[in-house]
């Protein structure tokens, strides 16, 4: 005949008991592939990579579009080497673009502001940092202009597209992105025609 269990138990067997349980529960956990940390609330922590799915966002707006092109050749893992031109590549395409149409219009780069008609004769000054990479549409390039003339605090941005034509980068689209504006103390500022929206472009009304 069974003997009932003792209604009291020393500490010492309440104790082997519950380290019994403990070691059970921790082998059913284990066995189940989950975590047997304890945590102050219940769930499990999020991960620490954002998730692949793209999150549910409104489309962002940029002054210009694309990806930051890489400083440097070459490649960093194994594997076929990269056909991506580099940052130092587009800027040499651009100057030598720039040199060849300032050739052209008898020492300034000329293009046709589509806005006022007007034939516009400019002096280069410089090329933005970074150059970028737009997935689909080649080689992007903002860069400032002014005048000729005129002071140069006085600047026309204007953004191109490049794209390799038998491996050499050409440019193949260009556009007035601002324009100078007086301001009411006297001074110059650019006033953009148009914005960037997931790498398109949008016209500012």
């Amino acid at each position: 005949m069974t003997q009932p269990e003792a209604v009291g138990k020393s500490p010492v067997a309440r104790l082997i008991t519950k380290r019994g349980l403990a070691s059970l529960c921790a082998g059913v956990v284990a066995s189940w592939g989950l975590s047997a940390t304890a945590g102050e609330h219940g769930g499990k922590p999020a991960p620490q990579r954002p998730a692949t799915r793209a999150p549910l966002t409104q489309p962002k707006r940029q002054e210009h579009g694309g990806t930051k092109a890489k400083e440097h050749g070459g490649k960093e893992h194994g594997g076929e080497e990269s056909d991506l031109f580099t940052a130092q590549q587009i800027k040499t395409a651009m100057n030598d673009h720039i040199q060849n149409e300032a050739k052209k219009g008898k020492g300034t780069f000329q293009i046709v502001d589509p806005k006022t008609g007007e034939t516009l004769s400019l002096e280069f000054v410089k090329i933005h940092d970074p150059v970028r990479v737009m997935e689909g549409k080649g080689y992007f390039a903002c860069t400032d202009f002014h005048p000729r003339g005129t002071e140069i605090s006085k600047l026309y941005d204007l953004d191109f597209w490049l794209n390799p034509v038998d491996g050499k980068l050409v440019v193949t689209e260009t556009k007035i992105h601002k324009h100078p504006k007086r301001t009411e103390n006297g001074s110059w500022e650019k006033e953009a025609r148009y914005t960037f929206m997931n790498d398109e472009v949008v016209e500012i009304k």
